[in-house]
C-alpha cells in the first residue's frame, strides 16, 4: 500500500511538472545597441532610445531589454538641448518627444564592444562586464543594431565585429536553446553583408536590413530638416530605415506582421535596398509580437510624409561632414573663437576625407603592381567577404600602421576585402599597407 501511495505521489509529481512545463508563457526579450559615438551620430542612440521606448510602451519588462550605447550625445555641449534626445522634428510651437528620457542604458562609454555584445547575446556573464540575456527556448528575442559598417562587418566605438562572429553568435544562441524566434534589424552600411551566404535559414531567425551589401544606409531629417521646435540640432535625427520601421511601429498596427512591415519600410527606404534574411516561414507572425503588445498609446499619431524623410537624408558616410557644415553656418558669428573652431573640424574632416581617399587608391595599386588589371576591380568592385581572416588582420594592419577606422573610411573597407578576395595573399596586402602608411 505504501509503495502503491508513492507510485501515485509520484505519478501526479510527474503529472504537476508536465503541466507547468505546457503552461510556460512565451516572454519578450530583446538587446539594443548604438555602435557609435560622437555628436555627429546622434542619430544611432535617437534611434536605439526610439527602440527602447516601443518596447517599454508594448509591456517589454525593463529587465528583459539589454542596452549597449556610448551615451555622451545627450549631455554633449555640442547639444542645443542638452539632456534630450529626438527622433524626430517638429514646427515651431509643438515641443519634441524627448526619446532618451526613460531610457535605460545598461552599457555605456569604453564598456560599448563588441566583445560585450557578443557576452550579452550568448548569455555569458563570465566575459560581460553587465546584465547578459537570460533568454530561454520559449522565447521571442529582438535585436536592433544602429551604426556604420562595412562589407562584412559593422562597427563599435572602439573595434569591430565581423559577420562570421556575429553568426556564430546566433548559432551558439540556437544550439543552447536562448529563444523560440527570433527578429534582428540592422541598421549599417552594406549591412546585408553580414547576413548574405552567412545567416542559416532553418534557425528560427528573421533578419532584416538597411541596405544591401554594396551599398551605404542613410541618415534622415538632416539639416535644414532637423529643427525641434524651432531649434536646429545641426545634425541627422535619425536613420531612413530605423524611423520607417519605428514610426510604422508607433502607428499600432495590432493586425500588422513581419511580412507587411518589411514591404511598408522596404517601400518607403528609397535611399537603399532594404533586404530580409534567415528563416522566412514566420514572416507573418505579428510584428508586435517580437516588442511586446500594444498596451499604451504611441509617440505619435502619424507618418511623416515619406517624401520629407528622403528629401532630407544624406549618405551615412557624408553625415558628419554635414554636421559640422551645419555647425559652421549656424554658429554665432560674434563668437569668433566658437566660429573657428567650427571651421576648423569642416575643414579637418575635408582633409582627412582627402586622405582615406588617397590612401587607399595607394594601398590598392601597391598591392596590384603584378595585377594592374585588376586594380579597377579592386576600387570598385563589390566582393562577397568570405575570408574573414585575411580581412581581420588587414584591418588590424590599417589601424597599426595608418590610424583608427573612422566613419568615412570604414567607406573603403571594400577595398581590403577586394584585395582579400582576388588576390588571396594576406602578407601582399600587410606589406602594401604598411608600406603606404609608412610614407605618409
Amino acid at each position: 500500500l505504501g509503495q502503491a501511495r508513492m507510485t501515485m505521489s509520484s505519478f501526479f509529481a510527474l503529472l504537476f511538472l508536465t503541466a507547468l512545463r505546457l503552461g510556460v508563457q512565451a516572454d519578450n526579450y530583446a538587446v539594443l545597441v548604438a555602435g557609435s559615438s560622437g555628436y555627429y551620430n546622434y542619430r544611432h542612440q535617437a534611434d536605439i532610445c526610439h527602440a527602447y521606448q516601443i518596447l517599454i510602451r508594448n509591456g517589454v519588462a525593463a529587465e528583459n531589454i539589454i542596452t549597449l550605447a556610448y551615451d555622451d550625445i545627450a549631455k554633449s555641449p555640442e547639444n542645443p538641448i542638452p539632456g534630450k534626445l529626438f527622433n524626430r522634428p517638429t514646427d515651431k510651437g509643438t515641443p519634441g518627444v524627448d526619446v532618451y528620457e526613460g531610457c535605460k542604458i545598461d552599457y555605456t562609454g569604453s564598456d560599448v564592444t563588441p566583445d560585450n555584445f557578443i557576452a550579452v547575446l550568448k548569455g555569458d556573464s563570465t566575459k560581460a562586464t553587465g546584465r547578459v540575456l537570460k533568454s530561454g527556448k520559449e522565447d521571442r528575442v529582438f535585436i536592433n543594431f544602429a551604426d556604420h559598417g562595412a562589407p562584412g562587418l559593422i562597427a563599435f566605438p572602439r573595434g569591430e565585429l565581423h559577420a562570421d562572429d556575429l553568426n556564430d553568435a546566433l548559432k551558439y544562441m540556437h544550439e543552447n536553446g536562448m529563444y523560440n524566434e527570433l527578429v534582428f534589424y540592422l541598421e549599417a552600411c552594406e549591412s546585408g553583408s553580414m547576413f548574405e551566404d552567412q545567416l542559416p535559414e532553418d534557425i528560427k531567425i528573421y533578419a532584416t536590413t538597411a541596405s544591401n551589401g554594396r551599398e551605404s544606409s542613410w541618415g534622415t531629417y538632416c539639416p535644414p530638416s532637423d529643427s525641434v521646435d524651432g531649434v536646429s540640432l545641426n545634425t541627422c535625427l535619425g536613420d531612413l530605415y530605423s524611423i520607417n520601421w519605428m514610426e510604422d511601429a508607433d502607428l499600432d498596427k495590432k493586425t500588422e506582421s513581419l511580412e507587411d512591415q518589411y514591404e511598408v519600410v522596404k517601400e518607403e527606404t528609397t535611399r537603399s535596398h532594404v533586404q530580409q534574411f534567415g528563416e522566412l516561414d514566420f514572416d507573418s507572425q505579428k510584428a508586435d509580437s517580437f516588442w511586446g503588445k500594444v498596451a499604451s498609446p504611441s509617440f505619435h499619431t502619424s507618418k511623416v510624409d515619406p517624401a520629407v524623410k528622403t528629401l532630407s537624408a544624406v549618405d551615412s558616410r557624408d553625415v558628419a561632414l554635414s554636421t559640422f557644415y551645419s555647425q559652421y553656418i549656424n554658429s554665432n558669428p560674434m563668437d569668433l573663437d566658437g566660429r573657428r573652431n567650427a571651421a576648423q573640424r569642416l575643414i579637418n574632416e575635408i582633409e582627412f576625407r582627402q586622405w582615406a581617399d588617397e590612401t587607399f587608391s595607394d594601398i590598392a595599386h601597391q598591392a596590384m603592381r603584378t595585377n594592374n588589371g585588376m586594380v579597377s576591380e579592386v576600387l570598385s568592385g563589390h566582393r562577397k567577404p568570405t575570408l574573414f581572416k585575411c580581412h581581420k588582420a588587414a584591418i588590424a594592419q590599417y589601424k597599426n600602421s595608418c590610424g583608427e577606422l573612422t566613419d568615412y573610411a570604414l567607406k573603403h573597407v571594400r577595398v581590403l576585402v577586394n584585395l582579400c578576395e582576388i588576390t588571396q595573399n594576406t602578407e601582399l596586402i600587410l606589406e602594401a599597407i604598411e608600406s603606404v602608411c609608412k610614407a605618409k
